[in-house]
């Protein structure tokens, strides 16, 4: 069977990685988001019907982290593209969470840790609320596993957070690691889907709307 790459987790790459997975294809699902979901898991409810949006979306996002055809990457973009139909190699890079994926629980106590509690914007809730240097993406994150802000971490801005980093000290798995680096992968794949989503348009360059 072929190896197909998606670009973009939101709910249409979610299906097309299960769809093609139930088939008996090797896909390999890439997400620049430390969590698949995209826009869906940010809605409160879906139109026409006002179904739960989450609740739809949780057990799919699930079952994809979970499909023995799936390989999820997160916290990741494609950097390069090289070849044609039937024959791409794709070059990723995953950036570090600093946070080791196959040792943290989800169990938030590194973020109630935090000595920088709510201080930075939460870009998940639209920048409506605050989170700290480290954090879950959200509640329901897949994989749920916690991130650290390299832009405003102690530890890696000036290399010292306190006696002991909080974090460190509260993670019983001891899944904190500040030496993670960047990780450079190469896919040969023979077709790729590109499901990158969307973002809001500025409605102040539409002047035929007043």
């Amino acid at each position: 069977m072929g190896r197909v790459l998606v670009i973009g987790g939101g709910i249409a790459g979610i299906q097309a990685a299960l769809d093609l997975g139930d088939r008996g294809h090797e896909v390999y699902l890439v997400e620049k988001k430390p969590s698949i979901g995209g826009r869906m898991a940010q809605l409160d409810k879906t139109f026409p019907t006002n179904d739960c949006s989450i609740c739809i979306l949780a057990p799919k996002m699930l079952e994809c982290f979970g499909h023995p055809n799936v390989t999820v990457i997160t916290n990741a973009e494609v950097m390069g593209l090289e070849g044609a139909a039937g024959n791409f190699t794709a070059r990723i890079v995953k950036k570090p969470r600093y946070v080791d994926e196959y040792k943290c629980t989800g169990c938030g106590r590194c973020v109630l840790a935090c000595r920088l509690k709510a201080r930075y914007p939460d870009e998940f809730n639209m920048n409506l609320g605050k989170r700290p240097a480290i954090s879950l993406y959200f509640i329901q994150a897949v994989p749920r596993v916690a991130i650290i802000d390299d832009e405003h971490c102690l530890m890696l801005t000036k290399g010292k957070c306190g006696k002991s980093p909080p974090c460190v000290e509260a993670c019983g798995p001891d899944a904190i690691d500040f030496e993670q680096q960047p990780e450079e992968l190469e896919l040969d794949v023979d077709a790729i889907i590109v499901a990158t989503g969307y973002d809001f348009a500025d409605p102040t360059q539409f002047k035929e709307y007043g």
